[in-house]
């Protein structure tokens, strides 16, 4: 199976994993162009674009460790940064309960995780909000959340993290229609 996310282009971008990529001869060419549409884009000064495009960079650097994964970024955040989602699809195996596509049980949990049934281009899934301490961050609260779809013998994850609990709070309902996005490609 292969996802189609039906993204707000304006907002939204496909970290590539290798270049070249869609007219994008190198990871530079890629991080420039996005850094400066963006910047048009959200009215980001020389510094603030400065910073998107190195943010940019890193995300191309950070390795994915297993087949499936796919990177988006989004843009225009209120802090003028970006913000990583992972969208993860593979075969459905019968020894991993769907409970575990929302990261749980959480054993570090600091409050009972927050599940919500959802419903998108996949039909009707779950999402689970976890909150947990984060010891290695200097005991910062983190927001985890999954969005998670078991469909055609397929799991779809869709993964989200952050320490700003206030930003998600903002981005919620953008981070929900871009789960919602997701449906199965043409073939």
């Amino acid at each position: 199976m292969t996802v189609k996310v039906d993204i707000d282009t304006d907002r939204w971008v496909y970290v590539p994993e290798a270049f070249p990529w869609n007219g994008y001869e190198s990871p530079e060419h890629w991080s420039r162009t996005v850094a400066r549409l963006a910047a048009e884009a959200f009215e980001y000064d020389a510094e603030e674009r400065g910073v998107l495009e190195r943010y940019l960079m890193q995300l191309l650097a950070y390795p994915r460790l297993t087949e499936g994964v796919h990177r988006f970024a989004l843009l225009g955040t209120p802090d003028k940064t970006l913000e990583l989602v992972q969208v993860v699809e593979a075969p459905t195996r019968d020894d991993v309960p769907a409970d575990s596509l929302l990261g749980l049980p959480e054993p570090d949990a600091t409050r009972e995780p927050e599940i919500t049934e959802i419903s998108g281009g996949l039909g009707a899934g779950r999402r689970a909000i976890r909150h947990t301490r984060a010891e290695g961050l200097g005991g910062d609260i983190v927001a985890s959340v999954n969005w998670a779809w078991r469909t055609d013998g397929s799991d779809v994850v869709v993964m989200y993290g952050t320490q700003n609990l206030v930003q998600l709070d903002r981005l919620l309902p953008v981070l929900d229609a871009f789960a919602a996005s997701i449906s199965l490609a043409e073939h």
